[in-house]
C-alpha cells in the first residue's frame, strides 16, 4: 500500500514543478538552464535580447523585450512568438501562484496580461526596478532596485498597491536576476555573479561565478504550484479507498 501512496503523492509533485530550476536570459540574447547546485549551464538557444524572462504555473516561459513586447519562448529551442506589447516600460517579470504576471518597470509594479501583453499599472514606490522581482514560496514579493548606497538594494513590495518598504543593500551592482529556489532568494548579476540575498537584510553573499552576463532569470522554484483544493480532495478519498480495500475481509 505504501509504494501505492508514495506513486500517487510523487506523481501530484511532478505535476507541480518544472524541469527547469532556473533559466538564465542573458544580454546577448542567449537563454541558459542553469543549475545553481553544480553552477553549471546548458545553452538552450538565442530568444533575442529580453530584458526579463519568466515561468508561468503553468509551465510556459515567458520574455519581454526592451520594446516592451511581450512573448511566449519555447523551452527546448528559444523559439519566441509575439504576445503583444505591454503598453509600459517595464524591465522585470515574475508569476504568482495565482497566475497573475506581474512586471516592474520605473517606480511602477504592474499586472500583464498574457493573451494580449497589456499591462496594467497597479501602483508606484520609491524604488527604481533594477532589472527583476520574484516571489518567494510565501507570496512575498522582492524587487531588486538602483536605489541604494552600496549597489541595488532589495525591497519588498505590496501588490496590492505597488509600494515597497526597502529591505537594505545588496553590496553588489546590476542584480538584473532573481529567482528563489530551494528557500533561498538568488540574485544574478550581469558581471556573471550568482548571490544569495538575504530577505531580512537585503544583503548579497557571493555563491558562484557563473560567467553569464544576465538580463533576467527565473524558474521553476519561484512560486510553489499547490494543487487545487479539489485535487487534495481526490487525493485524500483515494487513500481513505485504499485503506477499506485493505482492512476488507475476504469471503
Amino acid at each position: 500500500m505504501k509504494s501505492i501512496i508514495y506513486a500517487i503523492s510523487g506523481a501530484m509533485i511532478l505535476s507541480a514543478s518544472s524541469a527547469h530550476a532556473t533559466f538564465i536570459g542573458a544580454a546577448n540574447g542567449n537563454l541558459y538552464d542553469y543549475n545553481i547546485s553544480t553552477n553549471s549551464s546548458t545553452l538552450i538557444g538565442n530568444t533575442g535580447i529580453m530584458f526579463d524572462i519568466a515561468l508561468s504555473t503553468s509551465n510556459i516561459l515567458y520574455g519581454v523585450t526592451s520594446g516592451s513586447q511581450l512573448y511566449s519562448i519555447d523551452q527546448t529551442t528559444a523559439a519566441r512568438t509575439l504576445i503583444g506589447n505591454t503598453g509600459a516600460s517595464v524591465n522585470g517579470l515574475t508569476f504568482a501562484s495565482n497566475g497573475i504576471l506581474y512586471g516592474s518597470g520605473g517606480n511602477g509594479l504592474y499586472s500583464i496580461d498574457t493573451t494580449t501583453g497589456n499591462a496594467s499599472l497597479i501602483g508606484t514606490g520609491s524604488y527604481n526596478s533594477s532589472g527583476d522581482i520574484s516571489f518567494d514560496d510565501l507570496g512575498n514579493l522582492y524587487l531588486s532596485s538602483t536605489t541604494g548606497g552600496n549597489g541595488d538594494s532589495l525591497w519588498s513590495l505590496n501588490t496590492a498597491d505597488g509600494s515597497g518598504t526597502l529591505i537594505g543593500s545588496t553590496g553588489y551592482s546590476s542584480v538584473y536576476g532573481l529567482n528563489y529556489f530551494n528557500n533561498t532568494l538568488y540574485g544574478f548579476t550581469y558581471s556573471g555573479a550568482t548571490l544569495s540575498l538575504d530577505t531580512t537584510t537585503g544583503t548579497g553573499t557571493f555563491v558562484s561565478q557563473n560567467n553569464i552576463n544576465t538580463n533576467g532569470a527565473d524558474g521553476g522554484g519561484a512560486v510553489v504550484n499547490v494543487p487545487e483544493p479539489a485535487s487534495i480532495l481526490l487525493f485524500g478519498l483515494s487513500l481513505v479507498g485504499l485503506s477499506f480495500y485493505r482492512k476488507k475481509p475476504k469471503v
